[in-house]
């Protein structure tokens, strides 16, 4: 089992999950009502949080009408885990087409694949027009650690680059921004203090930590536009005609 493959199976726990996710999640959920999507596409969808949030917050009895979760994954261990947790009819076939009222989500996906332009091109190919994708990454390559190689990442984006990646795989990037400037220090403190051990896990937070953390990350989520920098870069794209 791969250090990533090992992070996103204990992510399973739910006494996992931070507000970080959380956060993330809020923005897919957005998308999702701007457009009235019937469903979410989790591409790279690790340990299946995403599908968790979606049945939770979108499901049957809240809002217009229920979304419906689907994933895709690469990894054979994580595929045979949320085909267990969602069933194998939420797999995402490999010949099938994203239908225009889907929203699908690549969060931290595509920094772990080489040729990240030619991941996503094949994903637009697939794509009808109007789908949206939502797409988070680590931000700024200076800040590129020991943490970074572990979990298998290739680069860290600006915004620029995230902009100029989607554009040439051929999509409309409605927008693009930086997350998280909140924890600038801490990104900091992992490039210059590294851990010796090398640990890649997800910290485990009270929930009166992540209460709190959610209310400032959400706040600042909110006021994205206006960051200069962050710790991860959040682009909305469209598949257009």
């Amino acid at each position: 089992m791969t250090p990533l493959e090992q992070q996103q199976t204990q992510l399973v726990d739910p006494a996992a999950h931070t507000f970080w996710h959380r956060v993330r999640f809020d923005l897919v959920a957005a998308e999702v009502r701007d457009i009235s999507a019937g469903s979410v596409l989790d591409i790279g969808a690790g340990s299946g949080m995403l599908g968790d949030y979606v049945r939770d917050r979108l499901g049957p009895g809240h809002g217009a009408g229920p979304v419906t979760y689907r994933f895709d994954e690469s990894s054979p261990i994580l595929d045979d885990n949320l085909g267990r947790h969602f069933g194998d009819a939420a797999r995402f076939g490999s010949d099938e087409r994203v239908p225009s009222t889907t929203v699908a989500a690549l969060l931290d996906v595509i920094e772990h694949i080489e040729d990240d332009v030619a991941a996503l091109r094949s994903w637009r190919d697939r794509m009808e027009p109007g789908a949206r994708l939502v797409v988070t990454v680590p931000a700024l390559q200076w800040a590129f650690s020991e943490w970074d190689t572990e979990l298998g990442h290739y680069r860290r984006y600006s915004r620029p680059r995230m902009r100029s990646t989607l554009e040439a795989a051929g999509f409309h990037v409605r927008r693009c921004d930086y997350l998280f400037p909140e924890m600038l220090p801490l990104v900091v403190k992992r490039k210059f203090l590294p851990d010796s051990d090398g640990d890649v896990d997800m910290p485990r937070l009270s929930e009166r930590v992540n209460r709190f953390g959610y209310a400032i990350s959400s706040a600042s989520a909110r006021l994205r536009r206006a960051w200069p920098a962050g710790t991860s870069v959040v682009a909305v794209a469209e598949a257009t005609g």
